[in-house]
């Protein structure tokens, strides 16, 4: 297993393309994205923003990227290039005889974890220097120091984050499996995350109930920062994981039943 795992790393190392664009372009338009609105301040007021805000509560808050859509459609690119890759050069056959069905699925899915709880961690660590950097440079007092209670909400932030984006990567990952297309895996779930945003910005909570995963995580992200009450934070992350789990089913069903003979 191990093998194979470093094996997929080096593949997607072979890939800078696929490896940026699809794991590392979100931290860095995200930190970009902060870059210019500080920027827009000050040359528009002449001083940046004022804020309180405890620096970890801040990184937290930024991890709130993995629910946007633009963001979910580049890792889609991401998780579904590393599968696909092997029905785009017809290596499954050379791949599964020697190490099963299910193992290469889970290096796969392993690597693409890894990369993006990388592109989390490189969320907040842009953040954090850049709020550190605005502190200098700035009204230093204006930013509130990191508090103890801060490590605490970071870690359920990027454990939602995490979560919200391994259920992508399932349901990514199955729907390549499943019609061995990028398009036909990648194109349904933007929609369907265009489709939960702008119902949720018609809607609002009427339809936070129902059970699809871009509401149940937005649910667990107000029990950690607006407050709601901890059925939201519970059935959100309940959520996030009967789909995960239902999709990873899936995928390993639809595989273990594909023939593999020209792939």
């Amino acid at each position: 297993m191990t093998a194979l795992f470093l094996s997929e790393l080096l593949k997607l190392k072979r890939q800078p393309g696929v490896l940026f664009w699809g794991f590392l372009a979100v931290p860095a338009a995200a930190l970009a994205f902060r870059i210019a609105l500080e920027g827009f301040f000050l040359l528009r007021y002449g001083d940046f923003p004022q804020a309180r805000t405890d620096m970890l509560v801040s990184a937290a808050q930024s991890l709130g990227i993995a629910g946007n859509p633009v963001a979910q459609l580049l890792y889609a690119i991401g998780v579904s290039s590393v599968f696909h890759v092997e029905y785009r050069f017809s290596t499954w056959r050379n791949l599964v005889p020697r190490a099963g069905r299910l193992p290469p699925l889970a290096a796969k899915f392993a690597v693409c974890l890894l990369c993006m709880a990388i592109g989390l961690g490189l969320t907040v660590v842009g953040d954090m220097m850049l709020n550190a950097g605005l502190g200098l440079v700035g009204d230093g007092g204006s930013r509130a120091p990191a508090q103890a209670g801060g490590v605490l909400v970071l870690g359920a932030a990027f454990g939602i984050a995490f979560l919200e984006l391994a259920t992508l990567a399932a349901i990514v990952a199955t729907l390549t499996l499943l019609f061995r297309s990028m398009i036909a895996a990648v194109i349904p779930v933007f929609l369907a995350g265009i489709t939960c945003a702008m119902a949720q910005a018609y809607f609002g909570a009427a339809i936070a109930g129902i059970p699809m995963p871009a509401f149940a995580a937005d649910a667990a992200r107000a029990w950690l920062f607006a407050g709601a009450e901890g059925a939201y934070g519970v059935g959100g992350v309940g959520t996030l994981l009967a789909w995960l789990l239902a999709a990873m089913a899936a995928g390993c069903l639809v595989f273990s039943r594909q023939p593999l003979n020209t792939e």
